[in-house]
């Protein structure tokens, strides 16, 4: 069992107090920590201090939005995100998608806002620091050099969050507190181009809620997974039907989703695979990855 390095904790139960802690050097902030502790173990981070939001109220529970939306606090958990009532009865796509994650048990730990967060993943990033430094350290962490693309001048982890596509195409926003005053970031711009600096939010920027419009259309989802649990998406879909024909959001293809549409849902698969260009950050094969875009995406289509 790999152990913790040595960190302090703190636990408070003001978001001020949380937020103020959160922008100091080496905090990081803790929501679930399904994802987060882990990679503390793999040295993947070294915080001096882990800052809980476990005591935090405003980030629980939910509540009716504006025009039949949902507010949902960013500390809901994601097992109770996909048996709520209300959400399976507006937003089943974004219910399903929380069902998706990992295992029954790691869904009753993690949060919807860590789900947000989540780190960028890749096969060299994602491992204990003694497999890094075989190969001499990973660009996002500790070395100077992506073995994903050695050429290339950027990060290419891809992001695996499974309910952001679902939320991207919902209009989500997600709303944060800062030591400047509150934040609306839609979800849509919430993700950056380079797996390193993944999230647009500014450092210590603590994730309270994410508001939800009412769904205008159905949404499909789709993750494919090596597994039927406990795997992160090769790729993850997420299709609505508009009046100008569909509209997609694919993920774990690149540090951020990418938005797709068309008229037909031809024309949506040549939009994707135009843009849509997987790289060696998984085990399995790029060329089979791209392809199952094609597959994901007309799947979802015959579902709406």
């Amino acid at each position: 069992m790999l152990p913790f390095p040595r960190f302090s904790f703190e636990a408070p139960d003001t978001v001020a107090e949380v937020v103020r802690l959160a922008t100091l050097p080496g905090a990081m902030l803790l929501s679930g920590g399904t994802d987060l502790l882990p990679s503390v173990k793999h040295r993947l981070f070294q915080p001096d201090v882990l800052v809980s939001t476990r005591r935090l109220r405003e980030l629980h529970g939910y509540r009716e939005g504006a025009d039949g939306g949902l507010t949902l606090g960013a500390g809901m958990r994601l097992s109770e995100l996909s048996r709520n009532a209300d959400v399976r009865m507006r937003f089943p796509a974004l219910a399903a998608a929380a069902a998706t994650v990992a295992t029954p048990t790691i869904q009753r730990m993690g949060t919807l806002g860590g789900n947000l967060m989540l780190d960028t993943r890749c096969m060299y990033y994602n491992q204990p620091a003694g497999w890094r430094a075989a190969l001499g350290g990973c660009l996002k962490c500790e070395g100077t050099v992506c073995h994903v693309a050695p050429k290339g001048a950027g990060c290419y982890a891809a992001h695996s969050a499974d309910t952001v596509p679902v939320l991207y195409l919902l209009g989500a926003v997600a709303c944060f507190a800062t030591t400047s005053g509150d934040l609306r970031i839609p979800v849509a711009e919430l993700y950056g181009d380079d797996g390193r600096t993944w999230l647009r939010s500014p450092r210590g920027a603590l994730l309270v809620t994410v508001d939800i419009p009412a769904a205008k259309a159905p949404i499909v989802y789709r993750k494919l997974r090596q597994r039927g649990a406990i795997d992160y998406g090769l790729v993850l879909t997420a299709v609505t039907r508009e009046a100008a024909g569909f509209r997609a959001v694919i993920s774990a293809v690149g540090p951020r989703p990418i938005e797709v549409s068309g008229a037909t849902a031809e024309a949506l698969v040549d939009a994707a695979m135009a843009v849509v260009q997987p790289l060696a950050t998984h085990q399995q094969a790029v060329p089979w990855r791209r392809k199952m875009v094609k597959v994901e995406l007309m799947r979802a289509v015959s579902g709406l």
